[in-house]
């Protein structure tokens, strides 16, 4: 007759006994793992083990100056390659006047990359500021600009408004061959132009769009023949407007409109 199989002996514990030794043991397995985790991110942020030894500013530079920017990166990279503060790499270079957008990205295994996107003057904005082509403006070092910019000026807030008025304007002289010099949104939110001949437009507040193509359909026949001669042009009426010439006293009205009359 064959022997009966003896059950193991775990299965004579009690039952308490067995799920109070399994939890015991999963903590410790627990407990092991947390330790070995911790120690191995100090282990990886140990900067001797993996110290940074390359750091890479790069970018399209015509203001910014390279040596500048590697002084103000400098501080912030002492750390290794794991311990290295990104964001206050990114806060510090994009604090500099001329920088629009700074990105820090780790290449493994010891380099630091410093991605310079610089601002782009577009106009000035103001006594001693710029706009960058996002209408958003800026105060740098105004003497690193050699180009000559138009001179945009309007209330706080309306930086955007004043530069895309501007970009629509000049579309509109450009087939005439005028260039704005200077384009500026008064207090009560009136327009004033200025072209590179240092002719004045005066468009006022409403209808501003009706009023410049009126002066751009009547240039041929009014203007072309003598424009040395202009100085400004009021366009704040309803059916024509009053032209200034350098060399007379009295305006000389065109249209309906009379002089005085069309503030708005």
């Amino acid at each position: 007759m064959p022997k009966r199989k003896q059950p193991p002996l775990w299965q004579h514990v009690p039952g308490f006994i067995q799920n109070h030794f399994r939890s015991i043991t999963g903590l410790v397995l627990l407990t092991l793992m947390a330790a070995s985790v911790t120690l191995g991110v100090q282990w990886l942020q140990d900067p001797y083990r993996f110290p940074l030894r390359v750091v890479k500013v790069d970018g399209d530079f015509r203001y910014l100056d390279r040596t500048h920017l590697q002084q103000a990166v400098a501080p912030f990279v002492q750390g290794g390659f794991f311990t290295v503060d990104v964001a206050s790499i990114c806060n510090t270079v994009e604090a500099l006047p001329w920088v629009y957008k700074a990105t820090v990205t780790r290449d493994w295994p010891d380099r630091l990359i410093v991605h310079i996107e610089e601002q782009e003057p577009v106009a000035r904005w103001g006594g001693d500021g710029f706009l960058n082509r996002f209408g958003e403006a800026f105060t740098p070092e105004q003497e690193q600009v050699a180009t000559v910019l138009p001179l945009l000026s309007g209330p706080e807030g309306h930086e955007q408004t004043v530069l895309e008025k501007y970009q629509r304007m000049t579309k509109l002289l450009a087939p005439l061959g005028l260039q704005l010099a200077r384009v500026e949104l008064d207090e009560r939110r009136a327009w004033h132009l200025e072209m590179d001949n240092g002719v004045q437009l005066e468009l006022g507040r409403a209808d501003i769009w009706q009023r410049l193509q009126r002066f751009v359909r009547t240039w041929p026949e009014v203007f072309a023949g003598h424009p040395d001669s202009l100085q400004r042009v009021d366009l704040r009426y309803s059916n024509g407007y009053s032209v200034y010439w350098q060399q007379a006293d009295a305006s000389k009205s065109v249209g309906k409109g009379q002089e005085g009359q069309g503030s708005s």
